[in-house]
């Protein structure tokens, strides 16, 4: 009996979920290497999931870097998603995004659920794996879809430190 009930509290909470529009948030930084390495999936995920009612924003939390900056970055890097200059990490700190790159997926009530790696292509600092095995916001997006509860909630980023 209890396992009928936390199912269907699971299927009410995933159904609840779908009625929200996800929104992915990327942190980002210019300067930083892993971030700009990462722009290639970006757009490969922005190309797939785009279309679907998912909103994707890349978040730039910079005091340093200005509009020009930033559309020079997203120029190099053929990035065509909306940016935002997060100057006074107002959603940076909502957020508690700490690494560049990180990513979110919330919901419009703002329930966060899934944030961190993009995927484990980076596993240090300088080191990354030859093959990608895990793709945790891939993962999490096709869950959501799936109206199923996404396994991976959280996987430590792994980039340059928000300052």
């Amino acid at each position: 009996m209890k396992k009928i009930v936390f199912t269907f509290l699971l299927m009410i909470a995933c159904l609840h979920v779908m009625a929200s529009k996800i929104k992915i948030y990327y942190f980002l930084a210019t300067t930083c290497p892993i971030s700009q390495k990462y722009t290639l999936e970006i757009n490969r995920l922005n190309k797939v999931y785009a279309s679907k009612d998912i909103e994707m924003m890349l978040v730039f939390p910079t005091v340093n870097s200005n509009k020009k900056d930033i559309q020079a970055f997203c120029t190099t890097y053929q990035i065509t998603m909306p940016f935002m200059i997060d100057r006074n990490f107002a959603l940076t700190k909502q957020l508690n995004a700490k690494i560049t790159p990180e990513v979110f997926v919330v919901t419009d009530n703002k329930e966060i659920l899934y944030h961190g790696a993009i995927d484990n292509w980076f596993y240090a600092l300088g080191k990354n794996r030859m093959h990608i095995t895990e793709h945790y916001l891939e993962d999490a997006i096709r869950a959501i879809f799936k109206k199923e509860q996404v396994v991976k909630e959280y996987v430590a980023a792994v980039g340059c430190f928000i300052r």
